[in-house]
């Protein structure tokens, strides 16, 4: 089995985690993981009022709680890590400084899921053209805002909304033909500020492909762009490094010769033929 790498996985910490710290990692290790990012859910607005949420700011006191906790039963060889995923930090640029001082934490995901607008994205209707085309323009928007603060190391699932429009019926995602310049944008200040993507396996594992797709990722490559982390986007034990594989083997197929890991904030290349 090749080694395998995942930087994005959720636990009981996260308000949508649905298995316990310990057997998320056991899971993922189980699996053949031997680089791994437990990346808990750190919203700054609750993802249905979008009100502040000042409870994020005890996410990485909770990891290293539990890497306390477990740390003399957890595997010789595996390679773990304490990270976050950050979501909606523009909204709450003050927090900043309190969310990234703890200094055991190795990574964090950059993120956006709720809009001031119309809120969370999982709760949305997607039936109309005109609809998408705005969340599409919300989206890359906010994201855009994200990618020149300075608190994250690689910018999580590029698209992801595309699932939940999936899953109701509507093919649609970033393309470069609809979005390409807003796309090479962002890209660009990503590349110009020292973060990176992710290759988020979510939706190789719903059927709709990864996050962002493809021909994102090959134009992140042809700008310049080299840290790339690969995740599962793990919930539950059931999908603990659920399609990572392929997100190597994606990674390979685009020209990519190494994966990224971090260790405080320091990217590590991994060779993906390793």
């Amino acid at each position: 089995m090749a080694l395998l790498t995942d930087f994005h996985v959720h636990t009981e910490i996260s308000h949508d985690g649905r298995s316990s710290w310990y057997d998320m990692v056991m899971a993922e290790y189980r699996a053949g993981v031997r680089y791994l990012c437990v990346t808990d859910h750190c919203d700054t607005v609750h993802w249905r009022t979008r009100e502040l949420n000042p409870g994020c700011l005890e996410i990485p006191r909770r990891e290293r709680e539990m890497f306390e906790q477990y740390r003399d039963l957890l595997p010789r060889d595996l390679n773990l890590r304490l990270g976050m995923e950050a979501g909606e930090v523009h909204y709450h640029p003050e927090l900043l400084p309190r969310l990234t001082e703890a200094p055991w934490l190795d990574f964090i995901l950059g993120s956006f899921h709720i809009t001031k607008q119309y809120g969370d994205y999982y709760l949305l209707d997607y039936g109309d053209p005109a609809f998408r085309a705005e969340l599409w323009d919300i989206y890359l928007d906010n994201l855009q805002q994200i990618a020149d603060l300075d608190f994250f190391d690689v910018m999580a699932h590029i698209g992801y909304w595309r699932r939940y429009a999936w899953k109701q019926g509507i093919d649609e995602g970033l393309s470069l033909e609809r979005h390409g310049d807003r796309v090479e944008a962002l890209l660009k200040t990503l590349i110009r500020n020292g973060r990176g993507v992710e290759v988020n396996c979510s939706g190789l594992r719903d059927g709709c492909g990864p996050f962002p797709s493809e021909e994102i990722l090959r134009l992140y490559r042809s700008l310049g762009g080299e840290i790339v982390t690969v995740g599962s986007d793990a919930h539950r034990t059931e999908d603990a490094a659920k399609c990572v594989a392929e997100g190597h083997e994606l990674l390979q197929s685009i020209g990519f010769r190494y994966v990224t890991v971090f260790t405080r904030h320091r990217p590590e290349f991994i060779p993906l033929d390793r």
